[in-house]
C-alpha cells in the first residue's frame, strides 16, 4: 500500500529533527571519504591543479590586464586566484541539490527517503552542507599553498567581509541549485544538468568578473552582471583580501549579495516543494521500470 502524500506531510516536523537528520546525512558521506581515503588525496590534487592553470593563465594575462584591476592593487593574478577560489566552492553548493536528488532517484532511494518525516530535505541539505564544507576545507588548504608560497600576496585582509561575502554567495549558490534541482519533477529534467545552473554557469565565467573584469565589458552585459551574486560577491572578497577595505565601506555590495541570497533561497524552497508535491502526487518519486 502507498503512502497517502498529505498524511505524509501532516506529519510533525520540527527544526531541530530536520537538524539531527540533515546531520545524519553529512556524516555517511565524511564515513564514506573515510572508506576511501584516495579520494580526498585525489580531490586535493585535482583544486590545485585547477588553480594552478588559472596561475599560469593570468601570469600570461597580466602584463595588459593589471591597469583595469587598480582598484584591486592592480595584479591580475590575485585577482584572477581570489576569484577561481571562491567560486569554486560557489559552484559546489550550485550543483549539489541536483546532483544529490538524481542521484537519489536513480539508485531508487528517494522513495524510502519519503517514508521519513524529513527523508528528502535532509539527505539534500545534509549533503549539501558536507560538499561546502569539503569544498572549503580544500580551497583554503589551496589558499595556504598560495600564500606561503608568494604566489599571492594579501594585505590587511578584512575577516568580516571575507566571512560575510562567502557565507552569502554559498547560500544564494544553494538557492538557485535548489531552484534548478526543482525541475528534475517539474520539467522532467532527469539526466545530465538543469538549464538553470548550465545557464548560470556560463553567465558566471562571462559577465561576473570572474575572469573578464566588468569595467571592460559592453554595457549590456555589465548590466546583467550586476543582478548575479557572484558579482557582489567576487567584488568585495578582492577587496576585503587584497587591500584590506574594511566591512563598512562594502555594506551596499554586501546587501546586494544579501538580497540575492534571500530571494534565490525563497525561490528554492518554494520551488522544491511544489517540486516534492507534484511529483507525489503523480507518483514520480520512483524510477518506473
Amino acid at each position: 500500500m502507498t503512502e497517502n502524500p498529505r498524511a505524509l506531510e501532516a506529519q510533525p516536523r520540527s527544526s531541530g529533527g530536520l537538524f539531527r537528520a540533515s546531520w545524519a546525512a553529512a556524516w555517511l558521506e565524511y564515513k564514506g571519504l573515510r572508506l576511501y581515503p584516495a579520494n580526498l588525496w585525489l580531490a586535493a590534487v585535482q583544486e590545485l591543479t585547477t588553480v594552478g592553470v588559472w596561475y599560469f593563465v593570468s601570469l600570461f594575462l597580466s602584463p595588459v590586464a593589471n591597469g583595469v584591476v587598480t582598484r584591486y592593487g592592480g595584479n591580475y593574478v590575485d585577482y584572477v586566484l581570489i576569484g577561481v577560489l571562491l567560486n569554486q566552492v560557489a559552484v559546489v553548493a550550485l550543483n549539489a541539490p541536483f546532483k544529490t536528488l538524481s542521484e537519489a532517484f536513480w539508485d531508487k532511494r528517494l522513495e524510502t527517503y519519503r517514508l521519513a518525516v524529513q527523508g528528502i530535505w535532509a539527505n539534500l541539505l545534509g549533503r549539501l552542507a558536507w560538499q561546502v564544507l569539503f569544498a572549503t576545507v580544500l580551497q583554503g588548504l589551496a589558499l595556504a599553498v598560495l600564500v606561503t608560497s608568494g604566489l599571492l600576496m594579501m594585505h590587511h585582509v578584512d575577516l568580516v567581509s571575507v566571512l560575510a561575502a562567502w557565507l552569502l554567495l554559498v547560500l544564494a549558490n544553494a538557492g538557485l541549485g535548489l531552484m534548478g534541482a526543482s525541475l528534475f519533477f517539474l520539467l522532467e529534467v532527469k539526466k545530465g544538468q538543469d538549464p538553470i545552473t548550465w545557464v548560470y554557469g556560463y553567465l558566471i565565467q562571462i559577465v561576473t568578473g570572474l575572469y573578464i573584469p566588468v569595467a571592460v565589458l559592453p554595457g549590456w552585459l555589465a548590466v546583467l552582471g550586476r543582478v548575479l551574486p557572484q558579482t557582489y560577491a567576487f567584488h568585495v572578497m578582492r577587496l576585503a583580501m587584497l587591500s584590506g577595505t574594511p566591512v563598512s565601506s562594502l555594506i551596499p555590495a554586501l546587501i546586494g549579495l544579501a538580497v540575492g541570497a534571500v530571494v534565490t533561497i525563497g525561490l528554492g524552497v518554494g520551488m522544491m516543494h511544489w517540486a516534492l508535491r507534484r511529483a507525489e502526487r503523480t507518483a514520480g518519486l520512483g524510477v518506473v521500470v
